[in-house]
C-alpha cells in the first residue's frame, strides 16, 4: 500500500515489544494531572451553567427541544434511536475496547494502541461519573425511553464515550497508515458513530441538547489527555531503550516518523 508504514509482526525484534508498556511513571503522572484538570473544569462549567443559565431562556431552550422530540417520537424512531445508543452501552463499549483493542495489541504487538483506547475511554468514563454527580443536573422533562441512570444529565457519558472510541480508532489508523482512502473511512465512523449516539440520547429523553455537547467536548479533551500521556510513556520507553528495540516499538505515531 502506497504510503503506508509496515507493520508486520515480523518486523518486530523477538519479544521485545511485551518490555515496552508506555503507562509508565511519566505517563501516570501526565494522565493524573489531565484527569484532574479535567474533573475541575467540566465540574466548573457545569455548576456555572446550572448556577447561571439553567433557570433562564437557556435552560428553557434546551428542554424545549427536549419536549418536541418526544412529541415527534414513533415506534421506527424508537428502535432506531434504540440502535444508535446501543452504540455506546457500557457493556458494548467494555466488549469493543477489549476485542478491538486486544486485537491490536497481537495484530501489531505492541501495546500502544489497544492502552490508549483503553486509556481514552477509562479517562472519560471517570470523569463523566464525578462530574455528573458533583453537577447532579436533572434529566430532561420528558417520559425516557430508557431505564434511569444513578448519574446526572450533564455531560452525556454514552456520547463522550462513542467520541472517545470512535475517534480514537480513528488517531490509531492515522498512526498506521497515510492511505487517504482507509483515512476518510475511518474519519466517517468516527464523525458519525458519535453524532448518533448523541442524537438517540437527546430523542430518547435522557439528555438535553447541551449535555450532549458538553459529552463530545468531554471525549475529544479525554483522548487528548490520553494522547499526551501515552506521548510521555513512548517518549521514555524511546529514551531507556535506545536501539534495543525497534522504532515501531518505541514510537506512538508512526506514519510521522516514516515522513521525518
Amino acid at each position: 500500500m502506497s504510503g503506508t508504514v509496515d507493520t508486520s509482526p515480523a518486523i518486530a525484534h523477538r519479544d521485545d515489544w511485551v518490555r515496552a508498556w508506555p503507562l509508565n511513571k511519566p505517563a501516570l503522572i501526565v494522565l493524573a494531572k489531565g484527569a484532574a484538570v479535567l474533573i475541575v473544569a467540566w465540574s466548573t462549567i457545569g455548576l456555572l451553567y446550572m448556577a447561571l443559565l439553567d433557570d433562564g431562556s437557556v435552560g428553557d431552550a434546551d428542554r424545549s427541544l427536549a419536549r418536541r422530540l418526544e412529541d415527534s417520537r414513533t415506534p421506527t424512531l424508537n428502535t432506531l434511536s434504540h440502535v444508535g445508543s446501543m452504540l455506546s452501552e457500557t457493556l458494548v463499549k467494555v466488549i469493543l475496547v477489549a476485542v478491538v483493542g486486544g486485537a491490536m495489541v497481537i495484530v501489531w504487538r505492541r501495546w500502544h494502541d489497544g492502552v490508549f483506547l483503553a486509556l481514552a475511554v477509562s479517562l472519560e468514563a471517570s470523569v463523566f461519573v464525578i462530574v455528573s454527580f458533583i453537577v447532579d443536573r436533572d434529566r430532561p422533562p420528558v417520559v425516557q425511553l430508557d431505564p434511569p441512570a444513578p448519574t446526572g444529565s450533564f455531560p452525556s457519558g454514552h456520547t463522550a464515550a462513542a467520541v472517545a472510541f470512535y475517534a480514537g480508532v480513528y488517531l490509531v489508523v492515522r498512526w498506521h497508515t497515510n492511505n487517504r482512502v482507509v483515512r476518510a473511512v475511518f474519519a466517517v465512523v468516527a464523525v458519525a458513530a458519535p453524532l448518533i449516539v448523541a442524537a438517540s440520547r437527546v430523542y430518547r429523553g435522557m439528555h438535553h441538547p447541551l449535555d450532549v455537547v458538553a459529552g463530545v467536548l468531554l471525549g475529544i479533551t479525554a483522548l487528548i489527555v490520553a494522547r499526551a500521556a501515552l506521548t510521555a510513556g513512548v517518549e521514555k520507553i524511546d529514551r531507556d531503550s535506545g536501539d534495543s528495540f525497534h522504532e515501531r516499538v518505541r514510537r506512538l505515531d508512526l506514519t510521522t516518523g516514516a515522513n521525518r
